[in-house]
């Protein structure tokens, strides 16, 4: 059965909807036509066989009779209704997000009223390789063939066959790959491709490489013995004089000849073959044999592009619909079947000019017309009870009537809207009379809720604003709680932007909540899904007002109501939520698999794009804690929709980003995950720049975002050695009721006094007190790790590290080991401890992921000032890289402010040491190695020093720093 929501937005894997394997099945009264069987025999020995001719001339017919005749299996790339095993084929792990084939994904799943009456495919030759739409997702299909080739050759076996039918469908930009595989890997390729005309492959350097062969429309003309043959098996009365003058009129054509022979074999009236067009001849007269049932089943379904027995049932309300198409598909009537007979997932497909036929019929003849609107309103009905929302409206349009398109938008409209199908409630509303939503105003919400999503942000407020007016005291009804649903999903998304005021939503909401969760309330009232997006909806406020355990709580309902509705995108949005949270509190393995499970859910059935950007982020920063910057940066282009080329390379649309961005949430993470890679690549002064202010709020920052902010500022300023901003970041914590993260970073700042043993007691005291950031904590105990070393207390060190892998293990919190720097003592101590047989696991990875970290670090990673030396046998001391040179004992009282041309300037401790350097005469690398920093760092505190002296070179900056009093 359909699942609800699968309507939505498709991703590349959905979006090329075929079945490898299944090859079509050919008429009963089938003319074995040995001359081109041979021709197909030889030309499977060759890469590519083309097979080139107009519809109804025969070619899938011909291409199925071969294939089932050979002695391996042969692979058939076709279209099912609802089916996507092309990848299972081809593809037995599924790809994750950032692995999908192709740029861009479907802008939506279902095909447009428009487009069913199109022609899906041919009758003798129908197979369509994706839907309607012509996007870069049919380039799959080209991939998979691709990908079967290289599989053979990686596995040096014979290259399997491959038919891939209708191959006219695919746009030109997927022939590219296939060219290019044919040209250079020739040999390892084995294609058979029908096509109704000739396709951009290098079909001409092939055969004259002799490597290529090319069948086309005059090959595949019946000769007069195989004409005759076919028209006997269709009509064993047909005399000579019938074969030879419809063999005349037909000129060789498969499909006229079929239906002549079936006009022949029903005619009471003697010849019928006149001078009147063949085929409006052909095609009536044989339509007009047909029993009235067959006739009803067929005008009943001709609008879908693949019909199944259930489909044709529940549209004719023929309980043998399925068998009348089976026979219709056993005579070759312009009839295809796909799969078994007795296996209910047997699709039927109709010839174009069959479709035709039946369009003209429906046109002409206002019966007709009444079966095929009460064909929809079965349907209708059907869809509706049976869980597919979308479907159900789809038939509700076709039948053209405003009752039952708005029973169905007003119960299902949400649900429809989150799966992803926009232009169908669009479609819906427009279909509506022009004063109908004025007249019914409990269809206000939804309305409300599809201006949202299409960015009609003054429409959404409009409606918003009504729909609440319209509200009414009596007692609750499906349709007023519905209504009180969508306004309450309005309320919340405007409190996001101040609109309206988030304390007064929350409360209403959870009040909404309350009663839906008695026992005695039926949630079938509002409905599972648009108790899902309320409750998402609801979840994220609560984000915003910091109160993150109801959020998380609510989540959790959020995934198991939207289970039980079966709506897989309300599921993967309640999966991106769930990983920011759990991202938040460092939980950093459990918010990757909330994402990743939230993008391969957007890759199967798609995604509003901020869930998609939030997901993404959450990747990138994950992948920082993990110490693989690379990824993280990946993660980073995704979210912001580029690669390294500019193009958006993980087929799911992210054209929203920026819409996104006004999302509070979103452009945290972003500026967060921005940042930290920033600080990576050694570019301090622009990671301070980026964190110069705090993201635009129409409100109070959440708490944890204030505690984030802070703590990524106090990692710059430690950095950069500004003592004036650790201690106004400290005091940031202190205000927002980070305490404990305050006094873990007062702890380790210290350590400035050069007082190893004080400064150790301070850690320890701070490590007691609960509430700490986990990823704070750890890294303060790897702090502690080298404090102990520094009095060389060996054993409590290998302690301490020995506890603090436990601590950072589950979630694989890896960044805060860094925080103790590339410090020759903390590796040695990593290393012997990783070696021990009571070694925790995890330590082998982390000393792995660590060293590999640091061999490609360009800045200290994390905020530690430099450890003085303690200890009867210290030694001499050894400089922490993560602060520059060793702190003395004694502070330095050498002030950062100076005034320059009658302005007072404060100047960095990072900057006042590269001037000192600077006059030692240093070059730029030599600096760079001192102060352990990259020399483009050294070149970025350069130039704003010179910015700040007003000079443009070395010896003027010289001059003017010791004219003020810096040098």
């Amino acid at each position: 059965m359909p699942q609800p929501g699968e309507a939505a937005h498709r991703s590349v894997r959905r979006s090329v909807r075929a079945t490898a394997g299944r090859v079509p099945r050919p008429p009963r009264a089938l003319v074995p036509r040995d001359r081109l069987l041979e021709a197909l025999d030889r030309g499977s020995r060759l890469p590519l066989t083309m097979v080139v001719a107009p519809a109804g001339t025969g070619k899938t017919v011909l291409l199925a009779d071969w294939a089932t005749r050979q002695p391996t299996p042969v692979r058939w790339i076709t279209a099912t209704s609802d089916a996507d095993i092309l990848d299972q084929l081809f593809q037995p792990t599924p790809p994750r997000l950032d692995q999908a084939i192709g740029p861009t994904r479907e802008p939506a799943g279902r095909p447009t009223a428009a487009a069913l009456d199109q022609p899906a495919g041919e009758s003798a030759d129908v197979v369509t390789v994706g839907t309607t739409s012509r996007t870069a997702a049919e380039a799959a299909v080209v991939a998979a063939a691709v990908a079967a080739a290289e599989r053979a050759v990686e596995a040096a076996v014979e290259p399997e066959l491959v038919v891939i039918d209708d191959a006219h469908l695919l746009p030109r930009s997927s022939f590219e790959r296939l060219s290019a595989l044919l040209t250079d890997g020739a040999r390892d390729v084995r294609l058979m491709i029908a096509s109704r005309y000739d396709l951009p492959l290098p079909i001409v350097e092939l055969e004259l490489r002799s490597q290529g062969s090319t069948l086309r429309a005059r090959d595949l003309q019946f000769t007069h013995d195989e004409a005759a043959a076919l028209v006997r098996a269709h009509a064993a009365g047909a005399t000579e004089a019938d074969i030879e003058l419809l063999q005349q009129k037909a000129a060789g054509w498969a499909a006229a000849l079929v239906l002549g022979a079936h006009a022949i074999a029903t005619s009471r009236d003697g010849p019928i073959l006149t001078e009147r067009p063949v085929l409006d001849l052909l095609l009536g007269d044989s339509f007009d044999t047909l029993d009235p049932r067959t006739k009803t089943v067929l005008l009943c379904t001709f609008g879908e592009p693949d019909v199944t027995s259930r489909l044709a049932t529940v549209l004719s309300g023929d309980k043998d619909a399925g068998a009348l198409l089976a026979d219709l598909a056993a005579g070759g009537l312009l009839v295809t079947a796909y799969g078994d007979e007795p296996d209910p997932a047997t699709t039927y497909r109709y010839h174009p000019l069959l479709v035709e036929l039946l369009r003209r019929l429906v046109a002409m003849n206002s019966d007709n017309a009444d079966r095929v609107v009460q064909a929809h309103r079965r349907a209708a009905v059907y869809f509706e009870h049976h869980g597919d929302p979308p479907q159900a409206l789809k038939h509700a349009l076709a039948a053209a009537e405003p009752e039952p398109v708005a029973r169905i938008l007003l119960a299902h409209g949400p649900a429809i809207l989150m799966g992803g199908d926009v232009d169908l409630v669009t479609a819906a509303f427009d279909a509506l009379p022009d004063d109908y939503v004025e007249t019914h105003p409990r269809l206000l919400g939804v309305r409300g809720l599809l201006r949202r999503l299409t960015g009609d942000l003054t429409g959404a407020v409009m409606d918003a604003g009504r729909a609440g007016a319209a509200l009414t005291a009596d007692a609750p009804c499906p349709e007023e709680s519905a209504l009180e649903a969508d306004v309450l999903l309005l309320r919340l998304w405007q409190s996001r932007f101040g609109w309206y005021d988030i304390a007064d939503a929350i409360h209403a909401t959870r009040a909404l909540r309350e009663r839906a969760s008695h026992p005695n309330h039926d949630r079938a009232v509002i409905g599972l899904e648009r108790l899902a997006w309320l409750l998402l909806e609801l979840a994220e406020a609560e984000i915003l007002v910091g109160d993150s355990d109801e959020a998380l709580g609510h989540l959790d309902d959020v995934l198991v109501t939207a289970r039980m509705a079966r709506h897989p995108q309300l599921v993967a949005a309640g999966l991106a939520d769930r990983a920011v949270l759990e991202l938040t509190r460092a939980q950093i393995r459990s918010a990757e698999r909330s994402a990743h499970s939230a993008l391969d859910a957007a890759h199967e059935h798609g995604l509003p794009d901020e869930y998609v950007v939030r997901a993404q982020l959450v990747l990138g920063l994950a992948a920082f804690n993990q110490l693989d910057l690379d990824e993280a940066r990946r993660w980073h282009d995704l979210a912001a929709g580029l690669d390294s080329n500019g193009i958006d390379p993980n087929g799911i649309d992210v054209t929203g980003a920026d819409t996104a961005d006004a999302d509070l949430v979103v452009a945290a993470l972003r500026e967060t995950l921005r940042t930290v890679t920033v600080i990576e690549d050694g570019q301090l002064d622009d990671a301070r720049l980026e964190l110069a202010s705090d993201p635009p709020s129409s409100g109070p920052m959440p708490s944890f975002m204030v505690r984030d902010l802070a703590l990524l500022r106090l990692w710059v300023a430690g950095l950069v050695g500004d003592r004036g901003s650790v201690a106004e970041q400290i005091s940031v914590l202190e205000s927002s009721g980070s305490t404990a993260d305050a006094a873990l970073a007062k702890a380790v700042d210290s350590i400035v006094a050069g007082d190893v043993h004080r400064t150790l007691g301070a850690v320890d005291e701070s490590l007691t007190q609960p509430g700490g950031h986990p990823a704070l904590v750890a890294s303060v105990k790897a702090f502690r790790t080298l404090l102990l070393l520094r009095i060389d207390d060996r054993a409590a060190a290998e302690k301490a590290l020995a506890d603090l892998v436990n601590d950072i293990a589950p979630q694989q919190l890896l960044h805060p080991l860094a925080a103790a720097g590339p410090d020759p003592a903390f590796m040695d101590l990593m290393t012997r401890y990783a070696g021990t047989p009571d070694a925790h696991p995890f330590a082998s990875f982390a000393l792995d992921k660590l060293t590999r970290y640091h061999a490609r670090c360009r800045i200290p990673a994390g905020y530690v000032p430099a450890i003085p030396n303690s200890g009867p046998n210290s030694g001499p001391s050894t400089p922490d890289p993560n602060s520059g040179p060793s702190t003395p004992d004694t502070p330095s009282a050498r002030s950062l402010d100076a005034v320059v041309n009658g302005a007072t300037i404060r100047f960095t401790a990072r900057e006042t040491q590269v001037l000192d350097e600077l006059a030692l005469g240093s070059s730029y690398a030599e600096i760079a190695q001192t102060l352990y920093i990259t020399e483009n760092t050294v070149k970025t505190h350069l130039m704003s020093l010179y910015r700040k002296l007003g000079v443009d070179r070395r010896s003027a900056a010289l001059r003017t720093a010791r004219t003020i009093g810096l040098l």
